[in-house]
């Protein structure tokens, strides 16, 4: 369950280069359902997949539909993603886009560090929902590598790696923070979460409120093992002690996934970003323009398929303002990587 992008950052007087592999702010999308099934295998809206299920027999969950997942305009800045949770004892959410471990393998190679960085608003809290939402990373195999979830009841906060917790096997296990009541997020304010893999090492680190840096870290259990997806989630909840009667939601956006070789999580400031470019007219036919608006200097530009394949590389000499010959490509959509003296950026491209 799967995605895209790639920038410059700097610290003090050294240089450090983060790669945004992924990047989604839902404003491209449309208000409404994502997708038309919820088998995972067709794609929806900005070609991501969706899976939602009630849980095996006997479940008491009887919800899972396409009005799940949903594009609302209740977003950090614009629009935002909405996932509604099970409604019973079992059930699950993913969303995500296929692709990723191409664009993980086309990294620079001394990247090892996944970073994943999501806008999520939990909430005011009084919901009885057992429902939690969050963001997996997770390699091949169908382990967590990394990710958070934040519980709808209690706006709490937690940790989530393929580790090995102390006289436990290994497994993908959920970790509380801080004492109860744990780490809870704000109610009704959007807090801004990152986590990371690193697979040379398997650390997992967490930023976010409420955590002193430089954050909190633990050993994973899959070093060596690459990431191969991103998928935001959903789950019932549900336990024996406490069991799940109610569906909850939840609100996401500002997705941004990163490679890099040092911690860059939630700290560094961009040099090149979204706003430092203009490509247009999207959707095109026959030729898309690009224009730095900061006079940044562009020395190369990359067409990628949805797979996450280059199937297009123009190297430029420089050059502030440049058109980019598309008829050659069949209609869809692509992701344009665009790179420069001063870091690089992607934008989503439909061709006509």
């Amino acid at each position: 369950m799967k995605k895209n992008l790639l920038l410059l950052l700097i610290a003090s007087s050294s240089f450090v280069y983060a790669q945004v592999l992924q990047s989604e702010n839902f404003n491209a999308l449309t208000v409404g359902n994502i997708s038309t099934e919820i088998t995972g295998t067709v794609p929806g809206q900005g070609n991501y997949l969706f899976f939602a299920n009630n849980g095996t027999a006997p479940t008491t969950s009887t919800n899972a539909d396409v009005s799940n997942a949903q594009i609302v305009s209740g977003g950090n800045a614009s629009l935002g993603l909405q996932l509604e949770g099970p409604d019973g004892d079992k059930g699950s959410r993913y969303l995500w886009q296929s692709g990723f471990s191409t664009i993980w393998a086309s990294r620079t190679t001394t990247n090892n560090i996944i970073e994943l960085e999501l806008d999520i608003n939990p909430g005011d809290g009084t919901s009885t929902s057992r429902n939690t939402f969050g963001a997996y990373i997770f390699n091949a195999a169908g382990n967590v590598v990394a990710g958070f979830n934040v519980r709808a009841a209690t706006r709490e906060l937690f940790l989530v790696a393929y580790s090995t917790p102390t006289g436990n096997p290994v497994g993908n296990y959920n970790y509380t923070l801080a004492a109860a009541p744990g780490i809870q997020l704000p109610a009704s304010t959007w807090s801004r979460i990152g986590v990371s893999y690193n697979k040379t090492t398997g650390q997992v680190r967490i930023k976010g409120p409420g955590i002193a840096e430089p954050g909190l870290t633990l050993n994973g259990s899959a070093t060596g093992t690459d990431p191969d997806e991103i998928d935001f989630i959903s789950f019932s909840g549900n336990t024996t002690a406490a069991p799940n009667s109610l569906a909850a939601t939840m609100v996401m956006d500002n997705l941004q996934v990163k490679a890099s070789s040092t911690d860059t999580l939630l700290g560094l400031n961009q040099i090149a970003n979204d706003e430092d470019f203009s490509v247009f007219p999207n959707p095109a036919t026959n030729l898309v323009s690009i224009s730095s608006t900061s006079n940044f200097s562009i020395n190369n530009v990359e067409m990628f398929d949805i797979n996450g394949r280059i199937i297009k590389s123009i190297p430029l000499d420089n050059l502030s303002n440049v058109d980019i010959t598309i008829s050659d490509l069949s209609s869809g959509v692509y992701m344009m990587r665009i790179t420069t003296d001063q870091g690089a950026v992607t934008k989503k491209i439909v061709k006509q």
